[in-house]
């Protein structure tokens, strides 16, 4: 029982329940404001990148926004749900920042866009209403599953610290472990995303090991050459920047003492969503072309890697978009000049292009657009019509490759490679359609290569490797320099 008051004395009324009351929802809230800050600054952090993977997997843009937002606000609503471990508000907060992120902005996009000019419409309240709705519902989804993954972090991080608490000896354990996760698996989890898992499990470096044939390989000739390549000299990488974006440059072992030659090019597309650092990590291009150089599959040459991304856009598709990016320009009109003028090279008679999947596209593209550049083009699992939310209008016709390749001169065709593999989809299917295109239009110099594989990197690589050999065939030696001296026609 409380102590009397002693008389004369004024006592402060307590309010435990309001005072408590106050209090949680003073940190319900904060977590809530938190949860909205954390939406926004990841979705300014990675907002693009993930849109521009989800566009690269074949969604439009306004999808590719819609699943970035969802992926942001259920990483919002699991961090703070881990921090403060409160579900509800984490929720809340993370609801709200899809509300900022996606719908605002979606809504303040369709009103600025209308409809489309020059056809009769009328205006769709349900859907002003309802779209909103289903974009809440998802993004309940997504909170929801956010928090409960947050809640079992928290779980798990509050059980570890009681156990180290009570041993210990328990932190060498944990100790190792968060370096195994540092130094091996947290790589190991950005490569596969990146590049798929396959790419980190052979090396092609200057000192190969022993490769083993691919049942089915169409071009046995070039496991047999490789046997020689066990100490192939390497090559060397130069990085570059022009019109503001980079470039890497692989030149062959010798370039830097032969000064007396030139050399072919061949610019490599990567595909998307990636950079070219995709040739440098997935395709470990380097260290193939000094195996293939070092057994004379194909003769030195230049490769060029350049970065394809646009910069309103990132899915450009190697183009000159709807969206105000130039690519194929600043390929053409500026990288080609400055590598000509930069480095020993041989013109326009052994220039090359190529890529892989969207790059394929790029290269064709590029390729059928400017036949007077390019003696070879080579696509990897590529395609050969124009994304519809990439070229809009009559820029979509004269960006399909199957449609303007009818419009190349005989004299201007050159070498086409096409690859695919036997478990790609459509893309095998695209590949097949656009072969016997170019047989009916009589295009002599054609190799239709369907390897085993899927969509990735053993397909890929194979690819690559039957591509160069054939070039290889193609191409002969660099020229050298003749030696300084008189013009020729003054000689006696």
């Amino acid at each position: 029982m409380p102590p009397a008051a002693e008389p004369g004395s004024r006592v402060a009324p307590r309010r435990p329940a309001l005072t408590r009351l106050h209090s949680l929802a003073r940190h319900r809230l904060t977590q809530a404001a938190l949860a909205l800050a954390a939406a926004v600054v990841l979705w300014r952090l990675a907002g693009t990148g993930i849109t521009g993977w989800a566009v690269g997997l074949g969604m439009d843009e306004q999808r590719g926004a819609l699943v970035a937002s969802l992926l942001v606000v259920l990483g919002a609503s699991g961090a703070v749900t881990a921090f403060g471990g409160r579900a509800g508000p984490a929720r809340s907060g993370a609801l709200l920042g899809l509300v900022a992120v996606e719908v605002a902005p979606f809504l303040a996009s369709a009103a600025r866009s209308g409809s489309t000019a020059g056809l009769a419409t009328t205006t769709v309240p349900l859907g002003w209403v309802g779209q909103p709705l289903g974009m809440l519902l998802l993004g309940w989804v997504a909170v929801t599953a956010g928090a409960a993954l947050g809640g079992l972090l928290r779980t798990d991080l509050l059980g570890l610290r009681a156990r180290l608490r009570h041993d210990r000896r328990g932190w060498a354990p944990l100790l190792a472990g968060v370096a195994l996760v540092a130094l091996v698996a947290l790589p190991a989890a950005t490569t596969a995303l990146q590049d798929g898992s396959l790419s980190a499990l052979y090396g092609y470096g200057t000192s190969p090991s022993e490769p083993h044939p691919t049942a089915g390989h169409p071009r046995p000739g070039v496991v047999a050459v490789m046997k020689g390549a066990r100490h192939a000299p390497a090559g060397h990488l130069d990085r570059i920047r022009v019109g503001g974006r980079d470039v890497d440059v692989y030149l062959p072992n010798g370039y830097g003492t032969q000064l007396s030659t030139d050399y072919p090019v061949v610019y490599f597309l990567h595909g998307y969503p990636s950079t070219e650092t995709q040739w440098l990590s997935g395709a470990q291009l380097p260290g193939v072309l000094d195996q293939l150089i070092a057994t004379r599959v194909v003769p030195p040459l230049i490769a060029v890697l350049p970065d394809g991304n646009g910069q309103h856009t990132p899915d450009a598709e190697w183009g000159d978009t709807a969206h105000g990016d130039r690519v194929e320009t600043w390929l053409v009109d500026s990288v080609v000049p400055a590598i000509d003028s930069g480095y020993r090279t041989l013109g326009a008679s052994h220039r090359g292009i190529c890529g892989l999947s969207a790059g394929g596209f790029g290269a064709v593209n590029i390729a059928v657009h400017r036949p007077d550049l390019f003696s070879w083009a080579a696509s990897y699992s590529g395609y050969f019509g124009a994304r519809r939310d990439v070229f809009k209008g009559l820029s979509g016709p004269a960006n399909s490759p199957a449609l303007t390749v009818t419009h190349v001169p005989p004299v201007l065709r050159m070498p086409l490679y096409l690859g695919v593999g036997t478990g790609d989809g459509h893309y095998l299917d695209n590949n097949e359609q656009f072969a016997t295109e170019l047989r009916r239009l009589g295009w002599n110099d054609v190799s239709f290569d369907v390897v085993p594989g899927g969509h990735g990197w053993a397909a890929w690589r194979l690819e690559m490797v039957n591509s160069l050999e054939w070039l290889g065939t193609l191409w002969p030696a660099p020229a050298e320099h003749p030696t300084a001296g008189p013009p020729i026609d003054q000689v006696n």
